[in-house]
C-alpha cells in the first residue's frame, strides 16, 4: 500500500469519527511532540531549541516504530523556531530548558501582566489591535524581528512526513483563535483580571465585545477561501473550578458562540481543546450544531460525563492522563484505554492523550494505549 493510499484510509477514519459515524477502528491522534526520546533516550527537551532539525528527524523516525506506526496523526515538525516566541500569545516571556530551566524540563510561560486598568479604554476607543501592539512593545517583543520560516526546509521535512502515510487532516495553521477572556486574563495577570470582573464588569464586557468582533473578522478572513476541516480553539482558564456559571455566561461563552458560528458557516468544525475541569459548563455546548465541533479535554474533565451530555452532538477525544503514561504501568494504561474505547467509542471518539504526552512518558505505556485501541 502506498503512503497516499494509507493517508486516504486514515483520513476516512478520522472524518468518520468527527462526523459521529463508526470508523473501521477508533482513530488515534496523540498530542505532544516528545516521542523523539523514544528513538534516542539521551536527547532532552532543550534539543528543541539547540538542535531542532535533529528533533524533527527523530519525530519522523518515532512515527515508524513498531506499534507506534499505528498512530493516525502525523508528527508535528518545525516547532523548534517557534518555542521562544510562544509566550507572546499571552504577552509573557518564556523560560526555556537549558537556559533558565534544567535541560530536560518543559518550557514555561512567565506572565508579565503589562496591561493596565486604563488600557480597557484604549481597547474600547481605538480597538484591540492597537493595544496589542503596545503590549508587545512593553514586554520587548517585536514580531517583525522573528526570523521567517525556512521555506525550503519546511518543504523538505513535510515531504518526509507525507511519506509516512499518516492523516493529512489537521488544524488550520492560518489562525488559532484564543478566547478574549483568556487573552485579557494573561495581559492583566489572572488575579488582577478576576478583580476587574467584580470591580468594573461593564468595562470588561465592552472590551470583550471589541475583541470578539475583531476575532470574528480575523477567523473568517483566514478560512473563508480555503476552510480547513477544523480550527483549534484553546481554553485553559475558565473551567468551573475557576469561575461561576454566571461569569462564564456573561464573559466567556459569548466568544465560543460567535466563533463557532463563523467556523461552521465557512465549512470548518471547531476543535475545543479545553484544559482544566469544564464539567459544570458542558450544558452550554449543547447549543452547537451536531458534528460541528469536537470536545478535546485534558484529563480533569470527566470524559464519561462529556459522553453523557455531548456524545450525540460532537466528537470526543481523549483523555489518557499524562501522569498515567509517565508513572503508570503498561497494564494500567492498556486497561484505561480499553475502558475509553468501550465507554466512549466506537462512534464519535478519537483516542488521544489528556492534553499532551509528557516528556517523561514511557514508550511501553504509549504502546499499551495503542494496542488497546486497535484491539490487540
Amino acid at each position: 500500500m502506498t503512503p497516499q493510499e494509507m493517508t486516504e484510509i486514515r483520513n476516512r477514519r478520522i472524518m468518520a469519527a468527527l462526523n459521529l459515524e463508526k470508523p473501521d477502528r477508533i482513530p488515534i491522534m496523540f498530542s505532544g511532540q516528545m516521542d523523539f526520546k523514544f528513538v534516542d533516550p539521551t536527547m532532552v527537551v532543550a534539543d528543541y531549541i539547540r538542535r531542532p532539525k535533529l528533533v524533527d528527524e527523530m519525530l519522523i523516525q518515532a512515527a515508524k516504530l513498531p506499534i507506534l506506526e499505528e498512530i493516525d496523526s502525523a508528527p508535528t515538525v518545525g516547532m523548534g523556531g517557534m518555542i521562544e516566541s510562544m509566550g507572546s500569545i499571552w504577552f509573557a516571556k518564556m523560560k526555556l530548558p537549558g537556559r533558565e530551566l534544567p535541560e530536560d524540563a518543559l518550557w514555561q510561560i512567565d506572565e508579565q501582566g503589562p496591561m493596565t486598568e486604563e488600557d480597557y479604554d484604549t481597547i474600547i476607543d481605538k480597538g484591540w489591535s492597537v493595544l496589542k501592539q503596545e503590549l508587545f512593545d512593553r514586554i520587548g517583543f517585536n514580531p517583525a524581528s522573528m526570523p521567517p520560516p525556512d521555506a525550503d526546509y519546511m518543504a523538505e521535512i513535510q515531504k518526509k512526513v507525507a511519506e509516512l502515510g499518516k492523516t493529512s487532516i489537521s488544524s488550520s495553521a492560518k489562525v488559532i483563535p484564543i478566547p478574549s477572556f483568556e487573552v485579557l486574563s494573561a495581559a492583566r495577570k489572572l488575579p488582577q483580571f478576576f478583580k476587574d470582573l467584580r470591580r468594573m464588569p461593564d468595562k470588561v464586557r465592552a472590551a470583550l465585545d471589541i475583541m470578539e468582533s475583531e476575532d470574528e473578522n480575523m477567523v473568517e478572513q483566514a478560512i473563508k477561501d480555503d476552510p480547513p476541516v477544523y480550527v483549534f480553539i484553546g481554553g485553559t482558564r475558565a473551567g468551573c473550578d475557576f469561575i461561576s456559571p454566571k461569569v462564564y455566561e456573561k464573559f466567556y461563552h459569548t466568544y465560543f458562540r460567535k466563533i463557532v458560528k463563523v467556523m461552521n458557516d465557512n465549512g470548518s468544525k471547531a476543535w475545543f481543546h479545553n484544559d482544566s475541569n469544564w464539567e459544570g459548563f458542558l450544558k452550554y455546548f449543547k447549543e452547537f450544531p451536531k458534528a460541528g465541533c469536537i470536545f478535546d479535554p485534558d484529563h480533569l474533565t470527566d470524559i464519561f460525563k462529556i459522553k453523557e451530555i455531548l456524545g450525540d452532538i460532537m466528537c470526543i477525544t481523549g483523555n489518557v492522563p499524562p501522569a498515567l503514561t509517565s508513572v503508570g504501568t503498561p497494564d494500567e494504561c492498556y486497561k484505561y484505554a480499553k475502558k475509553l474505547c468501550e465507554g466512549i467509542g466506537p462512534s464519535g471518539f478519537i483516542m488521544n492523550s489528556g492534553c499532551s504526552v509528557p516528556p517523561n512518558a514511557k514508550r511501553e505505556n504509549v504502546e499499551a494505549v495503542v494496542l488497546a485501541t486497535i484491539g490487540k
